[in-house]
């Protein structure tokens, strides 16, 4: 469709100093305009994005400013007895929860929408919690960090949707495919031992739960499983990609208000190209409706020109840090100096 790809306002750059890919717009964007992310790193528009539903175009303008998670978003500990899995709205729990009940060590618990109690059966959430109860109920893990669980989901729907090689290896999984366009966090600084331990933790409860879902149905097919050195490999890989490139999604509806913080997500498509400005020029805006996951959208903060980097902040807007706490956590948590122009004027 011409017309709609005339209207489409952001484009990904291949290379941009040392930063890699970039998002960069492809004509003017007026403060508050919605940017677009289905945009992929070829510079095409996605034609069957699984958020089209009712017959709507997939080129629809509206459409296309929003990214869905890549799987099923996160909650944090903190959140999982008292927010819906799926629509992240406040539930109070009732029958139809699962391990709402204080014996059980983890929570899943939908809201009242009969739309969000289906998919999270069609997600495989229900059926996630019950190989998580298993798990922590033999002593194999002492808690799920949120991060694991989302490694987790990442993995697995690379090994729903690969072949094996007879090397035990995945191929042809358009979801591992998708990850690998991701840029994984940079190796310039030496982890320190927090984080040496969380990966350790994250490897181990991703093994855990692997292995006790193994026989479900959505990975069942698709055997044997890749050797458990191939795996760890895999899920450092991922662990990599995802904490560098993983929003946290809030209820925040501007970046001034900041938001409690909900849970986390990787995104579709261009969402992950996004680089970091401390003063960026959009923000993060997140969408929510009872039957689907939390969807990201970005929105312009100040007119943004034609052929300019699109930029996000990767640290909290609403905490007015000084130039060397920005560089300090920036470092800590994402491994690199940054060098926008806040930084370097």
């Amino acid at each position: 469709n011409k017309k709609a790809t005339d209207a489409i306002n952001s484009k990904v750059l291949q290379t941009q100093h040392n930063k890699g890919r970039s998002l960069v717009a492809t004509r003017v964007i007026s403060p508050g305009q919605g940017i677009d992310l289905w945009v992929n790193p070829n510079n095409t528009i996605q034609n069957h994005h699984p958020s089209a539903t009712n017959g709507n175009n997939n080129n629809n303008a509206a459409s296309r400013k929003r990214a869905r998670p890549m799987v099923p978003p996160v909650l944090l500990e903190g959140q999982r007895s008292s927010r819906c899995a799926v629509c992240f709205g406040p539930s109070v729990p009732s029958k139809k929860t699962t391990g709402a009940e204080s014996s059980k060590p983890y929570a899943m618990v939908t809201c009242s929408s009969s739309s969000c109690e289906q998919m999270a059966i069609k997600a495989g959430l229900v059926a996630e919690t019950k190989t998580i109860w298993n798990v922590l109920g033999h002593g194999r893990i002492p808690k799920v960090l949120p991060t694991a669980l989302l490694v987790y989901r990442l993995l697995v729907s690379t090994l729903a949707h690969a072949d094996h090689d007879e090397n035990g290896r995945g191929v042809h999984s358009n979801s591992w495919s998708e990850i690998l366009n991701m840029t994984g966090q940079p190796e310039r600084y030496p982890k320190n031992d927090n984080a040496q331990a969380h990966e350790q933790a994250v490897v181990l409860t991703v093994l855990a739960l692997l292995q006790d879902s193994s026989n479900h149905s959505s990975i069942r097919h698709k055997t044997p499983l890749p050797t458990e050195q191939l795996l760890v490999l895999r899920i450092r890989e991922i662990l990599s990609r995802v904490k560098a490139n993983a929003f946290s999604i809030t209820d925040g509806n501007s970046d001034e208000e900041g938001g409690h913080v909900l849970g986390t997500a990787v995104f579709e498509h261009a969402a992950y190209l996004v680089n970091h400005a401390c003063s960026p020029n959009a923000v993060q805006q997140f969408s929510f409706g009872p039957g689907q996951f939390p969807c990201l959208g970005l929105v312009a903060r100040q007119t943004i020109e034609a052929n300019s980097e699109i930029t996000i902040s990767y640290l909290p807007m609403n905490l007015y840090w000084i130039k060397q706490e920005r560089q300090f956590h920036l470092r800590q948590a994402y491994h690199f100096d940054c060098e926008c122009r806040l930084c370097v004027e």
